[in-house]
């Protein structure tokens, strides 16, 4: 395990092979919020390092697992979990996508050691079932997700460990009916040059769409912000990058709160609000643990504290993992 620990980190890799978590999530102590859930909830397990969240309207979170694959959903108003995708079907999970209209979990299937090809997969609402499948191209590696104008977006920050790095991509999966998850095309969106930066470690990373017609992602590496404008036709506008008021420190994963807003959960502790108009920055909380994904459930806001960073340099976590709800910011 030693050797692979340092193998990860000269590698660049944020990821480890460990063994399987435990499935089932409890509630803290922590005074319960109108909606009968606690303000903190608890994923037990020494090795589950939540990567990802995401969630359905009515309050369910789906939390999946960056070391043994695994993917827990908390139903509305509870505060106890079930495994939704049991360990080992994906060997490690990345970012999560909720699309009712397909009424599916999308994820990035991903294997850390790079002997597997990257997977998009869909998985069904209800039962957990498979229900769609897509490999990656040219060996990309699905870092996150999300929905436009019917259509899945994902960020393919590349394979670290290849000897000629690729660029990285945003991808964009197709499919014949926006009712249904098969039978789609996932092809290269956007290849723009500002997605890839002279660095070893992960390129672009977090996405997010604003709901009207541009595309947010962020730069795990260097910290920008970027946006992508999407043509009347469906293709991608050169990529810009946003001037912010301060630099952006290891933004990992990252939601619209409106138009005008977007938040970013920043791995040395702050979840921050962006205005994407102007550039300025607020700090929603700056005294989380290493957080690596946030979303938006009945006003609420869910923090992942992933700890994705001691698991790169080889530490052992701060137990128990936990999800934080915060208030979601006014305006």
């Amino acid at each position: 395990m030693k050797r692979l620990v340092v193998w990860l980190i000269a590698s660049c890799l944020v990821g480890a092979l460990v063994t399987s978590a435990s499935s089932s999530v409890a509630s803290t102590s922590s005074a319960p919020d109108s909606h009968s859930r606690s303000a903190t909830v608890t994923v037990p397990g020494a090795d589950f390092f939540p990567e990802s969240i995401a969630s359905t309207p009515d309050g369910t979170l789906f939390v999946g697992s960056i070391v043994t694959g695994e993917i827990l959903r908390l139903r509305s108003r509870s505060s106890t979990s079930e495994s939704f995708v049991p360990p080992g079907v994906n060997t490690n999970t990345a970012g999560l996508l909720v699309d009712l209209a397909r009424r599916v979990l999308w994820t990035c299937a991903v294997d850390l050691q790079f002997v597997k090809p990257t997977a998009l997969r869909a998985f069904d609402l209800q039962t957990g079932r498979l229900r769609a499948s897509y490999e990656l191209p040219d060996r990309g590696v699905c870092a996150d997700l999300t929905l436009a104008r019917g259509n899945v977006y994902l960020t393919d920050t590349t394979n670290p460990t290849a000897a000629t790095r690729l660029p990285g991509r945003i991808l964009r999966l197709t499919t014949p009916h926006r009712q249904s998850p098969g039978g789609g095309s996932l092809t290269v969106w956007s290849a723009d040059p500002l997605f890839t930066r002279p660095v070893s470690f992960i390129q672009i990373n977090g996405i997010a769409f604003d709901g009207i017609a541009t595309i947010y992602t962020t730069n795990l590496s260097t910290g920008e912000l970027l946006r992508v404008p999407i043509r009347y036709d469906g293709s991608a506008a050169p990529a810009q990058l946003v001037q912010l008021d301060r630099d952006l420190v290891q933004p990992d994963g990252i939601r619209m709160l409106d138009p005008a807003r977007l938040l970013v959960t920043e791995g040395i502790g702050r979840l921050t609000l962006v205005d994407v108009r102007t550039g300025t920055t607020s700090v929603v909380s700056g005294a989380l643990d290493q957080p690596s994904s946030v979303t938006i459930a009945r006003g609420s806001l869910w923090v992942v504290q992933g700890q994705i960073w001691r698991l790169l340099g080889g530490r052992p976590p701060v137990l128990p993992f936990t999800i934080v709800r915060l208030r979601r910011p006014a305006g």
